[in-house]
């Protein structure tokens, strides 16, 4: 007797129950194949922006450190300032393969459309060693040298935003006739916006002669940031934010809402585990004398009991398959969905497919199928023949 083939002929004479407890199915595992998509996916685009910043650790002044850290990020301004010295004295750690100065700054200027006044941010770097740390900038024209005055790089956002082009000048401001000898092409990120004139340059227009706002320190092995960070922190003056801390509140307070999707997900297998259940008993007890006949005429507990378990793993199964393609196919509409709920994304796609993750939406469905079938399977299995008639009689 084929009992894979009458666990599915006995589905099917019951379509609207079976695709109901599938369909139940199939919800659980696109939310499960979703979520874990979606957690993979976040980590790996988290990693690359924390890659893409080129930096490891951020030496500010004394201070808050992590509100320094975020207006370094974006643009703000910091009023205190770090020296030469301090330069000199974190290149002077072991272990640290870059170590750039920056000063950062704003100017206002009237925006030639509103007549409003607009702040601009203009960072002063060292522009070999900039390059070095981030070795994805290219540029449309050419980079100044250290040495050059009167120039100036623009990002490809302000550059679209005020009309500027290559051999353009800057109209006013303190910088006025600074003339942009290129502009970056575009990052995506906040560099899309900013000024860049070699450090002198940016120490004189602002009367910063010898003063930086920040370090940006890359390290030759990560695993070795913990112990460098301590040793800049010896320093007077300078207070230590390392990258890792930065995204690791970021992760937290994305770890919140990942942990509320956590619970829908639990809350989806539990209603249904209970429904297949459910589905399963109810199917046991109209169908008794069936299997008191199949016991008469020669068919063990044991084979009862697995036609009801392979029942079980068809409507499982058949939902983890409809549920997988689901989640694939409406992977940007559920992407765009936790997006909203998230404190912050990663610019590029959330979700990660990729077979091994397919493989374990499927196996589990396969285990999901197992595990609400045994108590079924086993109820099943334990009717006696005469049982199973006189109740279906009855």
């Amino acid at each position: 007797m084929n009992f894979l083939t009458l666990a599915a002929k006995n589905l099917l004479r019951r379509r609207g129950r079976t695709l109901l407890t599938v369909l139940g199915v199939a919800i659980a595992i696109t939310v499960l194949f979703s979520l874990l998509s979606l957690n993979s996916g976040y980590q790996k685009e988290l990693n690359k922006e924390v890659n893409s910043l080129g930096v490891h650790i951020l030496a500010v002044p004394k201070g808050c450190p992590y509100e320094a850290a975020s207006l370094v990020i974006h643009g703000g301004v910091i009023p205190k300032y770090l020296t030469a010295t301090d330069l000199d004295n974190v290149r002077s750690i072991e272990g640290i393969e870059l170590a750039v100065p920056m000063l950062m700054h704003q100017f206002i200027r009237k925006d030639n459309k509103t007549g409003q006044d607009v702040p601009h941010i203009v960072f002063g770097i060292k522009i070999d060693e900039e390059r070095e740390l981030k070795p994805w900038w290219t540029v449309e024209g050419r980079y100044f040298t250290d040495n050059e005055t009167r120039v100036m790089l623009v990002g490809r956002g302000l550059a679209d935003k005020e009309n500027l082009t290559v051999g353009s000048k800057i109209p006013s401001g303190p910088f006025k006739d600074f003339a942009i000898v290129g502009i970056l092409n575009r990052t995506g990120d906040q560099d899309d916006q900013f000024h860049f004139v070699p450090l002198t340059e940016a120490q004189r227009v602002f009367n910063k002669e010898g003063k930086i706002t920040t370090i940006a320190v890359k390290v030759r092995d990560v695993s070795q940031i913990s112990r460098i960070s301590a040793e800049m922190e010896r320093i007077p003056d300078i207070q230590v934010v390392t990258m890792t801390q930065i995204m690791g509140t970021i992760m937290n307070l994305a770890g919140s809402a990942r942990s509320l999707l956590l619970t829908v997900i639990a809350i989806a297998l539990i209603i249904s585990a209970f429904g297949i259940i459910n589905t399963l008993l109810m199917s046991v007890n109209e169908r008794t004398r069936e299997f008191g006949v199949m016991k008469a005429i020669g068919a063990s507990g044991l084979d009862i009991g697995k036609m009801v378990l392979a029942e079980t793993v068809f409507i499982t199964f058949s939902g983890g398959v409809i549920g997988t393609i689901a989640a694939v196919v409406g992977s940007r509409v559920i992407e765009g969905f936790v997006r909203g709920m998230l404190p912050y994304s990663p610019r590029g796609t959330m979700v990660s497919l990729s077979p091994e993750l397919i493989g374990f939406a499927l196996v589990f469905s396969i285990a999901l199928g197992i595990v609400c079938g045994i108590y079924p399977a086993f109820k099943s299995s334990r009717l006696t023949p005469m049982e199973a008639i006189r109740s279906g009689v009855e």
